[in-house]
């Protein structure tokens, strides 16, 4: 699998987990590696989730290089699980804030 593919998956799956947790998927925005050159080889991948692009309401996380690459795409796996945990995270800091999920 190319990395453009496996990227869109994990992406995918992002999404997927926002709707599992009831959450519109248009007012959180997922970059992965956002600002960091396209192709450069890493072992770890930066996932940032926002809400609306208000700093205070994004949570940032290391993911593993092998997550992606092996992991996207499958259904329940230690990426989703993480992505899972982050954005428990995130709805938390949402709902203290007041913001409508």
């Amino acid at each position: 699998m190319s990395f453009q593919a496996a990227l869109s998956l994990a992406q995918a799956g992002i999404r997927t987990v926002l709707k599992r947790r009831q959450l519109d998927p248009l007012r959180y925005i997922v970059d992965i590696d956002a600002g960091l050159p396209p192709f450069e080889v890493r072992d770890a991948h930066l996932l940032q989730i926002s809400y609306n692009h208000f700093p205070q309401l994004a949570v940032e996380a290391s993911i593993p290089h092998a997550w992606v690459m092996e992991q996207s795409g499958n259904g329940h796996d230690q990426f989703l699980l993480a992505v899972d945990e982050i954005v428990l995270a995130l709805k938390g800091k949402v709902q203290a804030a007041g913001r409508m999920l």
